[in-house]
C-alpha cells in the first residue's frame, strides 16, 4: 500500500513550501499513487492559486512510522514508472 504526498511551494516565495497528504489513499499499486499525485497537482491552481506543486512522493504505508525518507520525485512530462 502506498501513501501520496505532494510538495507545494508559494509562487512569490519559493522557500515557503508545504506538504499535502492525500486523504483518499492508501493505494495498492504505486502507479495509482503517482496518478493521484498528478491529479492533486492539477487541482492546486483552483484551490490554492498562489501555490504550485513542485514534487511528489509515494511511500509505502508501513514506512510512515518514524522517519520519512526525503528523496522526492520531480514532476516531469513523462512518468518514470
Amino acid at each position: 500500500m502506498f501513501k501520496t504526498l505532494v510538495m507545494i511551494c508559494m509562487i512569490s516565495n519559493p522557500n515557503m513550501c508545504y506538504t499535502l497528504a492525500d486523504t483518499y489513499g492508501p493505494y495498492e499499486y504505486k502507479k495509482d499513487c503517482i496518478q493521484r499525485a498528478y491529479e492533486i497537482a492539477s487541482n492546486i491552481p483552483d484551490s490554492m492559486p498562489n501555490f504550485v506543486a513542485v514534487k511528489y512522493k509515494c511511500i509505502k504505508d508501513d514506512d510512515t512510522e518514524g522517519k520519512v525518507r526525503t528523496q522526492w520525485h520531480m514532476r516531469t512530462d513523462e512518468q518514470l514508472y
